[in-house]
Formats: structure tokens, C-alpha cells, sequence
């Protein structure tokens, strides 16, 4: 299954330990609203882009 099939599903149902009930595009949002990045068009996005731009936002939050 394809990371962008995934967008509206729960992080803690398809990542293994993920304790995040937000979904993909919850997630995404949030994350582009706290850090003042301007939405981007995340349904045109390939699964490579998709999972660069997660492991991004991911990083935003670690720091």
C-alpha cells in the first residue's frame, strides 16, 4: 500500500509503535500550521516526496 493511500488513516494504525491518533493529513496540517509553513499540495505529491516531506516535519518536531 502507498503512503498517499494512507493520508487519511490514523499514524498508530499503520506505523508499528506509533502512539499518534492523528492521521497523515492531521498531522501534516498541524505541523505546517505550528511551524508557519504554507500548506502544500500534498495529494500531488509522489510517495518519495510524501515520505521526505514526513521525515521533514518529523525532524521540525525533534528539534
Amino acid at each position: 500500500m502507498s503512503l498517499k493511500e494512507n493520508l487519511d488513516k490514523r499514524i498508530c494504525d499503520v506505523a508499528l509503535g506509533a502512539e499518534n491518533t492523528q492521521t497523515y493529513r492531521e498531522f501534516i496540517r498541524q505541523s505546517e500550521d505550528e511551524f508557519g509553513i504554507e500548506h502544500v499540495p500534498i495529494d500531488e505529491f509522489t510517495d518519495e516526496e510524501l515520505e521526505d516531506y514526513l521525515n521533514f516535519l518529523d525532524e521540525l518536531w525533534d528539534k
